[in-house]
């Protein structure tokens, strides 16, 4: 098996196969002391190490053939470990006394293969046992004249520390678990950046506008938002959404940049296409969905006439609505090949006629304040 394979395999599966390797080496350094000796004890140390082999590998194709997919697979192993442990512990056929000791791996097992709350359940249960080993578990076995109570305090205070340790390996891997998937999400961001900002001079030639539109449209996006007050929305969320509106014109036809009248129907079924970028950029990446859900919506209107959905009211986002709001003041802003551009004072006035239709009272009023 190659390190790359290895890498591939669940940790759950990779548990397991330890374990039921060192129980196979326990088994074979069992028959050859059961061939030199062939006395009582050897015999059984030989045939437990080989029922505890032969377990374990079953489990190992068990886990192998379960669905992927299916949240319980994982807990397979730390129930199993228990168990083999309680039995090993209560019925200690070698009458081993630190056969106790395998009690205070299992936080640290438990650890490597569960999440946090399954943790916590898992070595309270732990403990819990220890307990009950202390108070009614067998007591014939004791190391010379050690105290049972002794004994109990040293069990319980060994599997609080393997608890603690446990615990401090599941943070440590739930801390690089977290660095991980910001990597990959900030690789994810930057090749999505990098394939929007190819487009920038197509949509500068198609629209005869300049790029300054995505700062401007960003600059104003964010001023709204911090006005608005209670929103969760990051900088990056704000730069991505101006670069994708900027961008998102190359779906369209060049003629309709220059085009004065009515749109026609297929025209305007065009017109609709550019709400589905983000869309097609962004499905299935987790920290985009507010980018995606905001670019889809901007162009809904509250009274319910808008596209692609007809949504209406508080079922359009926040963040679309003011989206929606930008883009249209910068439009009136900005010169056209058929008409002039407006001031802000008359650019705001257009919008101010829109409240209620097109957006809404609170969200108008605020960017009066922005502009301002």
């Amino acid at each position: 098996m190659n390190m790359q394979r290895l890498e591939n395999q669940p940790v759950d599966q990779l548990m397991m196969f330890i374990i039921a390797s060192m129980a196979s080496l326990c088994t074979i350094g069992g028959i050859l002391y059961w061939l030199v000796i062939r006395d009582s004890e050897s015999y059984l140390y030989m045939v437990t190490s080989l029922t505890v082999s032969l377990f374990c590998w079953g489990i190992l194709v068990i886990q192998k053939n379960l669905p992927k997919e299916n949240v319980y697979t994982k807990l397979i192993s730390p129930i199993i470990i228990f168990v083999v442990v309680v039995v090993t512990t209560l019925y200690n056929p070698l009458s081993l006394w630190h056969m106790w000791v395998a009690i205070a791996f299992c936080p640290i097992l438990l650890s490597l293969l569960v999440d946090s709350k399954i943790y916590v359940y898992g070595c309270l249960i732990i403990m819990m046992y220890v307990v009950l080993l202390s108070i009614f578990g067998p007591t014939s076995v004791i190391v010379g004249d050690i105290s049972p109570i002794i004994a109990a305090i040293t069990r319980g205070v060994y599997t609080f520390g393997s608890a603690i340790l446990g615990g401090v390996i599941l943070v440590s891997r739930n801390q690089f678990k977290k660095r991980v998937e910001a990597l990959a999400f900030q690789q994810q961001k930057q090749q999505v950046i990098n394939l929007l900002q190819s487009f920038i001079p197509v949509g500068e030639r198609k629209t005869q506008t300049s790029r300054k539109e995505i700062g401007e449209m960003s600059m104003l996006l964010k001023s709204l938002v911090k006005a608005y007050g209670g929103m969760r929305v990051q900088d990056w969320e704000i730069d991505l959404l101006s670069l994708l509106h900027f961008v998102s014109r190359v779906k369209l036809p060049d003629y309709m940049f220059e085009k004065e009248g009515k749109l026609s129907e297929f025209e305007f079924e065009v017109v609709q296409e550019h709400c589905y970028m983000a869309k097609e950029l962004c499905e299935g990446i987790p920290d985009f969905q507010e980018v995606e859900k905001a670019f889809l919506y901007h162009h809904e209107k509250v009274d319910g006439t808008g596209y692609p959905y007809r949504l209406a009211g508080d079922q359009i986002p926040l963040l679309s609505q003011m989206l929606g709001l930008v883009e249209v003041f910068l439009a009136l802003t900005t010169p056209r090949s058929y008409r002039e551009e407006m001031s802000q004072r008359e650019a705001y006035a257009e919008i101010q006629k829109l409240v209620g239709h097109s957006f809404r009272a609170d969200i108008v009023e605020i960017f009066g304040k922005v502009i301002d």
